[in-house]
């Protein structure tokens, strides 16, 4: 059966899925990339990256408050795949340019399959 609390996080979890394909369409669609209005070494974007290693780090250290064990896949996932698009962000500073699209797309590909792997745990029964 199905509960509110299974439900709200398939529905937070949609919106990972949904920021996903945004930024897989962001990373292939080129023409919004330019340097001037697109800036990968500017203090928000590297505190946008540090701000989502230290969520998924959280994430993953709240895996042992949880009592299911759907729960703490649940939490491992998100944290661990916020971690990876963090530390993808954050390698923006070192790369070339041309391949801020590519690594734009692979962290969007890692936020939607996070959304729908967790959402299809979500709503997994015990």
């Amino acid at each position: 059966m199905l509960t509110p609390a299974n439900l709200f996080r398939m529905m937070s979890e949609f919106i990972f899925i949904l920021l996903g394909g945004v930024l897989v369409w962001l990373g292939l669609n080129n023409r919004f990339l330019n340097p001037p209005s697109f800036n990968p070494r500017s203090p928000a974007w590297l505190g946008l990256g540090a701000a989502l290693v230290y969520w998924g780090v959280r994430g993953w250290v709240k895996t042992s408050r949880a009592a299911r064990t759907t729960d703490v896949m649940v939490a491992r996932v998100g944290g661990a795949s916020l971690v990876f698009v963090g530390l993808m962000m954050l390698s923006l500073v070192f790369l070339e340019f041309r391949w801020v699209g590519i690594v734009l797309a692979t962290a969007g590909a890692v936020l939607a399959l996070r959304g729908f792997l967790a959402a299809v745990l979500s709503l997994r029964a015990d």
